[in-house]
């Protein structure tokens, strides 16, 4: 299989693996919990985003396991303490939104982290996920930018100017980019990370076993760099030679560990279960793919959507 690199204007080769599927009912787990929608009001214990995409509306407090983000139950910038919070041990410290800076006209800077998936390939035009999160925070009226010192991505979305900045390098690994990361965070400043590295590890046979141990270092590195910011780590989404999916879900399940570990001993970090996002539809391999390792459109939307659910309620109004 070819790893997740740049296709080069096309899709990527046929012997690469793919990563699908779209968002089930319900939504991801995150901390345990079905991430139904916003798990509490940004500035207030109990509120829920009723009605949410990707559930059947969000529980006060959000309920673990019953459509709300199993977390917390207070304030983003409070003291909360529910059952399976996003931090494992309720809201998570910082300002009144928590990460973000609340001064009118001050967007929240973004760095998505990773690979090719992170970069856009192998879809027009370029920017992957990226764009279907700003298409969503501009729904929102929320005021986001992409930071990272790489740029690709449309002019416009929504009529609006496009962020382009990201921190996506097309076929690298773990490794690569913990040799970056550092002075990525220097400059760019960021508030929210998303990390979804692991697919070419796990494509490429490179020492599976420990790939975790090297995402636990990563998501260290990151805490340490950014030690305000919050960390959203990413399960890898499948492929669709299924026999690489028996190891992708058992990273998954590790790297699941190793982030609530981390929230556990008090770092920003919550795991985001896009797997499942993914293999929710039946048919992703064909629906929701442009190649073997790659989404097509529609599959960064799905994306697009699954890490707007999880930071919604951080980001500072427009």
């Amino acid at each position: 299989m070819g790893s997740a690199g740049r296709a080069g204007g096309g899709a990527a080769g046929a012997a690469a693996s793919n990563i699908g599927g779209t968002a089930g009912t319900g939504g991801f787990t995150a901390g345990g919990g079905a991430l139904g929608g916003a798990a509490g009001s940004p500035s207030g214990g109990g509120g829920a985003d009723a009605g949410s995409r990707n559930g059947g509306g969000a529980t006060a407090g959000g309920t673990a396991g019953t459509g709300g983000r199993g977390g917390a139950a207070g304030s983003p910038g409070g003291a909360g303490t529910g059952a399976g919070g996003m931090n494992a041990g309720g809201a998570p410290s910082g300002g009144s939104t928590g990460y973000c800076p609340t001064t009118t006209g001050t967007p929240c800077n973004i760095m998505p982290v990773g690979d090719s998936i992170t970069e856009g390939c192998c879809a027009a035009p370029m920017g992957g996920y990226r764009i279907e999160l700003f298409h969503q925070a501009l729904t929102n009226h929320k005021n986001i930018t992409f930071v990272g010192t790489l740029s690709n991505g449309p002019g416009t979305v929504d009529g609006q100017t496009f962020p382009q900045h990201h921190e996506g390098h097309g076929g690298w690994k773990i490794a690569q980019i913990a040799g970056v990361i550092d002075s990525a965070i220097s400059s760019s400043k960021p508030h929210i990370v998303l990390l979804k590295i692991g697919t070419n590890d796990i494509n490429g046979n490179d020492n599976i076993a420990n790939a975790p141990t090297r995402l636990a270092s990563l998501i260290d590195q990151i805490c340490k760099d950014a030690p305000n910011a919050l960390l959203v780590v990413s399960a890898i989404i499948a492929t669709t030679n299924d026999g690489t999916n028996n190891n992708v879900r058992a990273y998954n399940t590790a790297i699941k560990a190793k982030a609530e570990a981390a929230a556990a001993a008090g770092k920003h970090v919550v795991f985001v279960d896009n797997y499942q996002a993914f293999t929710a539809n039946s048919n992703y391999k064909t629906a929701l793919m442009a190649d073997g390792l790659h989404p097509n459109t529609a599959g960064y939307v799905v994306l697009g959507d699954s890490f707007y659910s999880v930071i919604s309620a951080y980001l500072p109004a427009k």
